[in-house]
């Protein structure tokens, strides 16, 4: 086993010397054709491989369908369905509870002990609460702000 992988690494060194002068060649002739082929032309090949992506697209769609079909074939679909929709609503009726209960937990736990409160202070020059580190940070910002009358209350 030895003997092979210096072989294979005996091989690739050899297929690797040539690459810095024949990669430098490629990307010339790359950038040559380039400049050759006319932005119309770049135009119709994109509108081409377009219409192959919509096309491929398209025939995976029908492949779906087919798959559909042969698992629930159209004489005994409306009992599968039936059967499997008798099956599944109990899932799918436990994951929604589960979902709103978490989504009011996590509200009420929020609420009492799970964010850090703010603290608040009374706004100089009007009638509601602010949070402290708003004031603190720029207070002649916040006072410049409500004289221009752009604080909203």
């Amino acid at each position: 086993m030895r003997l092979r992988t210096d072989i294979m690494i005996g091989n690739l060194q050899e297929k690797m010397r040539g690459i810095g002068e024949g990669s430098t060649i490629m990307m010339n002739s790359t950038q040559a054709k380039l400049k050759a082929v006319g932005a119309d032309e770049m135009m119709n090949n994109l509108v081409e491989k377009l219409k192959q992506l919509f096309m491929m697209l398209e025939n995976f769609g029908l492949f779906l369908i087919g798959r559909l079909d042969d698992a629930f074939p159209p004489e005994t679909r409306k009992e599968r369905l039936q059967y499997w929709l008798r099956v599944g609503a109990p899932f799918v009726v436990a994951g929604l509870v589960i979902l709103v209960l978490y989504w009011c937990f996590s509200r009420c736990i929020r609420c009492c002990c799970g964010v850090k409160a703010v603290k608040m202070m009374k706004a100089p020059g009007a009638n509601f609460r602010i949070p402290r580190h708003v004031f603190v940070a720029n207070p002649k910002g916040y006072f410049r702000a409500l004289h221009a009358g752009k604080v909203k209350f």
